[in-house]
């Protein structure tokens, strides 16, 4: 007879390095979809706004890999998913996508920037970029933004499948989760842009629309979720059960979705003040990385196989509050510097 059952702890297998790369990811990969958007709509006006979105994903895209390499702990586990390349796992397949994507944005970034600066006048160390070859002509943007945005969807691909194939975990075991993850970081990049082009008013009802736009799909796609009778909407339904920082997280997050609903309500009708900019990048940031959060780290002390949980509690070190704020700060730095560097090459009217 058995008497007692014996149980431990899980260890967390994901960290917060995890957490970043779906954050910048999210970010690059909804940049992109903004810039491709605006390139085959053809609209000369909208160039400006084309390239912020372009520099974004630049930035993000490179800081993204970065955390995904430090969470993989060990630099010789990169080289195994070359040497033993298993093309039925979508760990194995993004090793192709991401380092693919990466190089498609910045020639994305440089084709488009050669193409801004051919009438400036330019220092000599940046000459080279008014070379124009025959087969770098303007319409060739048409067409590596679309190589582009697919290979982004390659990555929303990637990145949401490595996490929603997991039968373990009912809250992640859902077609819903890839559609979602892209959903939460379409929130960010409105706002960002918004604040990038501060000195440049009028993108701020064209960027608003699109945020009520992305706001009102993840919605239903919340609502799709709850309802759609799997097991991961029961799972989902059961998380206020789970403890009280579910309820918490919830309450903030359609607090934040409210808040970012009256802010783009607004900017529809009447043009924000400057001052006023860095409350939606911050509740937009704040949803996108909390989101992340809550679905690829708390989740993990939930039980699987029995009923004990598996606390976490978040270190100070490389392996919590330090890889947050590194990357975070990495990220800043990388925008002040694309934003210089292109203050650098063009008018300064379009800075401040």
């Amino acid at each position: 007879m058995i008497r007692e059952v014996m149980v431990h702890p899980q260890e967390i297998a994901w960290l917060p390095w995890a957490v970043q790369y779906f954050f910048f990811i999210g970010l690059a990969c909804s940049s992109i979809v903004i810039a491709a958007w605006l390139r085959w709509r053809s609209a000369p006006d909208a160039s400006r706004l084309e390239l912020a979105a372009v520099s974004l994903a630049v930035v993000s895209g490179t800081v993204a890999p970065l955390a995904l390499s430090a969470d993989l702990h060990q630099p010789a586990r990169i080289w195994h998913f070359y040497a033993h390349f298993t093309p039925w796992s979508w760990m194995s397949l993004g090793s192709v996508f991401l380092p693919l994507f990466t190089l498609l944005i910045v020639a994305y970034f440089i084709l488009l920037l050669r193409c801004q600066l051919r009438a400036q006048a330019l220092p000599f160390w940046a000459r080279w970029l008014q070379i124009r070859p025959a087969w770098q002509e303007e319409k060739w943007l048409r067409w590596l933004a679309l190589a582009t945005l697919l290979s982004a969807f390659s990555i929303l691909l990637y990145t949401g499948r490595e996490v929603s194939v997991l039968r373990a975990q009912p809250l992640w075991y859902s077609l819903w989760l890839p559609w979602l993850l892209l959903l939460t970081a379409m929130q960010a990049v409105p706002p960002l842009l918004a604040y990038w082009l501060r000195q440049e008013p009028q993108w701020q009802a064209r960027l608003a629309r699109y945020q009520l736009g992305s706001l009102l799909l993840l919605c239903l796609s919340c609502l799709g979720w709850w309802f759609d009778g799997s097991s991961s909407s029961a799972a989902l339904r059961e998380l206020p059960a789970q403890g009280n920082i579910w309820l918490w997280a919830g309450a903030l997050f359609a607090l934040l979705i409210l808040l970012l609903v009256a802010f783009s309500w607004r900017a529809c009708n009447q043009k924000l003040a400057t001052a006023w900019l860095w409350v939606p990048c911050a509740a937009a940031l704040l949803l996108c990385w909390g989101v992340r959060w809550m679905l690829l780290m708390q989740t993990q002390t939930l039980p699987k196989f029995n009923v004990l949980t598996n606390p976490y509690a978040l270190p100070l070190g490389s392996e919590g509050v330090l890889a947050i704020l590194g990357t975070l700060g990495l990220w800043m730095a990388l925008i002040i510097g694309v934003r210089e560097l292109q203050h650098g090459l063009m008018e300064k009217k379009y800075y401040g």
